[in-house]
């Protein structure tokens, strides 16, 4: 028997994003300016119906910049993304918001840096997944990762 795959059978769908909002964002404050137009820091979302951006650049959803998400993300960001082996928009908005707190509470609080060794004893991570087919199961599309 022939392994379906998940973008057969549960298509994103076309982005409503679109390069005005994008702007929108910009002028807001809260996504940086493209100043280099022959490498712009984000591009809007083409007609494709599942994401596929260029070499270089990563999903990323409109509505976390909205709630005060900057890029690029942190180090530390960066770091979850290959511990967990997923993507930024798996992240759940909880989760990033725990990881928020964590460094607030790691620099503001203990006056330390971001502890690796402490956050892998205080959090794990569990990738929701959706039942596709007969057993088989599949990572959610969008903020799967919760802490």
């Amino acid at each position: 028997m022939a392994r379906v795959q998940l973008v057969d059978l549960v298509p994103w769908g076309r982005s409503t994003t679109d390069q005005q909002y994008l702007e929108s964002l910009v002028a807001s404050g809260l996504l940086a300016a493209n100043n280099d137009p022959a490498r712009p820091i984000w591009i809007a979302p083409r007609s494709e119906t599942t994401p596929n951006p260029p070499s270089g650049y990563v999903v990323s959803l409109a509505w976390l910049h909205e709630r005060g998400f900057g890029v690029p993300a942190s180090r530390l960001i960066r770091a979850l993304c290959h511990h967990y082996r997923v993507k930024l928009h798996n992240f759940a908005p909880n989760a990033i918001s725990q990881v928020a707190v964590f460094v607030a509470v790691c620099e503001g609080y203990l006056g330390i840096p971001v502890h690796w060794d402490l956050w892998r004893h205080l959090f794990r991570g569990e990738l929701y997944t959706e039942s596709v087919l007969a057993g088989v199961r599949w990572h959610v599309r969008v903020g799967g990762l919760t802490l």
